[in-house]
């Protein structure tokens, strides 16, 4: 094998993009190239090894602009977390880790990632968050829907949620997330049962799972004044039975019947204030 050379100078290069891409693709064969056209997010900072003109091991890190508990916190997360197989068992993801937590200590007092593997994290310093979902039986109501159903393969509609973005207000002030939009298209564009729905009247993005079934699922909110669950239900014409919401419900004007403790993968490193409270972030991420 070739010599392996750190560099950290290959985020925002088409180069360093196409490997990083690459990389991912052939670890976990998910497809990141699509954010190519919608927009990566310009806080990445990469952390690779690189064997020649080939990324072998890479962890990133990209800046959070979280709400915990009243207060606007800017945290680090932790993300495209890769090696190859070939170059696994050679302490290369114990040094990238390294590199990159010592970048993120120097700056910030929280660290958060999401994952399915907490065993290596955890040496780390990393602990699992519990969070929490929530629901509650829907009244009958009339429909009376105004809504458009965005499609990411609009450049308007792209357009019209990169405005939204700019402008957004935090869905909760227990436990949310301002951060750019990258994620969350990623995530919408790769979850084929998700609706990312415009509600003309509220000026607000809505992420739903399940709007023609007996069961309507919330996963977040992206507006500039944050609706109340209520008026979401009303624009989105919905007469179903139920409603599950993904995220802290505390700017919603509602009160859930049921609150289900859930493991969604998150994992810590630093203070989290709401640690000891229902809450759920946002899972629109990939």
């Amino acid at each position: 094998m070739n010599p392996l050379e750190f560099r950290s100078d290959y985020a925002h290069s088409s180069e360093g993009l196409a490997e990083l891409t690459r990389l991912i693709y052939d670890v976990f064969e998910v497809d990141v190239s699509v954010l190519d056209r919608l927009g990566h997010d310009p806080s990445v900072v990469a952390f690779g090894w690189w064997s020649d003109n080939e990324l072998v091991a890479n962890v990133s890190l990209y800046k959070r602009s979280l709400w915990l508990l009243g207060e606007q916190v800017t945290a680090f997360g932790v993300q495209s977390v890769a090696v190859r197989p070939e170059w696994r068992g050679k302490g290369l993801f114990r040094d990238l880790m390294g590199r990159a937590l010592n970048y993120a200590d120097a700056r910030v007092d929280l660290i958060i990632l999401a994952t399915d593997t907490p065993s290596l994290y955890k040496p780390f310093g990393f602990r699992q968050l519990k969070e929490t979902t929530f629901s509650a039986r829907l009244t009958q109501r009339q429909a009376l829907p105004n809504y458009r159903v965005l499609s990411l393969d609009e450049d308007k509609d792209v357009a019209l949620l990169r405005d939204i973005f700019s402008r957004r207000a935090p869905a909760s002030l227990v436990a949310s997330a301002c951060d750019h939009s990258a994620l969350f298209m990623l995530k919408a564009a790769r979850t084929s049962e998700m609706e990312l729905l415009y509600l003309l009247d509220l000026d607000a993005v809505v992420a739903v799972v399940g709007r023609d079934g007996p069961s309507i699922t919330l996963l977040d909110i992206v507006a500039e004044s944050i609706p109340s669950l209520d008026e979401i239900v009303s624009a989105l014409g919905y007469t179903g039975e139920e409603v599950n919401v993904h995220l802290t419900p505390d700017r919603l004007s509602w009160v859930p019947d049921k609150q289900i403790p859930v493991d969604n993968g998150y994992m810590v490193r630093g203070s989290f204030a709401p640690e000891a409270r229902a809450f759920m972030l946002s899972n629109m991420r990939v």
